[in-house]
């Protein structure tokens, strides 16, 4: 994207994203916005699902030996619970949320959740946790219509 500004770089790009200040929730109600206008039906499925992106090192936040899926094995990765909303008319990402496992808020992550910026207020909250809070924040918004949530056996269970 940056490149595709006229002068833009990769780097101002990136600078742009974390040291300017956004009303997140302001731009997630304008994003679901026109995705609802765009390809919102009665008939909607939203899907829940998690993803794991390998890294190496302690510097990113949530990052931990877990499974990661992409890879079919207990690997150092950060691991990500997402909703995407599908309809005949397309479909989108429109939600997610970073997993921290419970590790994270022990003692020993102190150092390294400070270095990453958590909130001294989060709590750990399972996959299945988050993907109900996002289900259930979607629903209340009531931009998205939808009729059916989808999830493997993980969530199935648990969102209830």
């Amino acid at each position: 994207m940056a490149l595709r500004v006229k002068g833009g770089t990769i780097r101002g790009l990136q600078r742009f994203i974390s040291d300017v200040p956004w009303d997140e929730e302001h731009m997630r109600w304008t994003y679901h916005q026109l995705v609802a206008d765009a390809m919102g039906d009665p008939e909607g499925v939203l899907m829940v699902d998690e993803t794991g992106c390998v890294k190496k090192g302690k510097e990113s936040v949530g990052v931990a030996r877990q499974y990661c899926r992409m890879l079919g094995k207990v690997e150092n990765c950060q691991v990500g619970v997402f909703a995407g909303y599908a309809s005949r008319h397309g479909y989108a990402l429109v939600e997610q949320r970073l997993f921290l496992p419970e590790a994270w808020f022990t003692d020993a992550y102190a150092a390294r959740r400070t270095r990453c910026n958590v909130p001294t207020e989060l709590t750990f909250q399972s996959k299945s946790q988050l993907a109900a809070a996002m289900v259930q924040a979607l629903a209340q918004q009531r931009l998205l219509p939808f009729k059916y949530v989808v999830a493997d056996c993980l969530y199935g269970h648990s969102i209830g």
